[in-house]
């Protein structure tokens, strides 16, 4: 029994640090600039792990968490601010990231953060 418990174990780490393939093309770091959000900082991982910095005039800190990934959509959940999932449509355009929130989001400074435009 504990040989079983210890491999799926592994395998659950293992399944975690995949790659999500619709999550590639928007991996990389992302800034905002000329809003409110300026000096946020957001960075997406192949794997779907995100790591949003607030931008100092919302007295910073910074979010991470997981991300699931399908086609234009990211659900992101596990927020320090919001246990709940929240729902965002991500589109490129040319070398900017457009995020638009899709419903509710019970972490406003994450929503009043991330929706907008990010550049590379």
């Amino acid at each position: 029994m504990r040989r079983s418990t210890k491999l799926m174990t592994i395998l659950t780490f293992a399944a975690a640090a995949c790659a999500q393939p619709a999550a590639r093309p928007y991996a990389g770091s992302w800034r905002r600039s000329g809003d409110s959000a300026t000096g946020a900082a957001l960075t997406i991982r192949p794997t779907g792990v995100f790591e949003l910095r607030l931008a100092p005039d919302t007295a910073g800190g910074v979010l991470k968490g997981p991300a699931t990934f399908r086609g234009d959509t990211a659900i992101f959940r596990g927020a320090a601010c919001e246990r709940g999932e929240a729902r965002y449509r991500l589109a490129l355009e040319d070398s900017t990231l457009v995020i638009t929130p899709i419903g509710t989001d019970g972490c406003a400074v994450r929503r009043r953060t991330l929706a907008g435009r990010w550049t590379r």
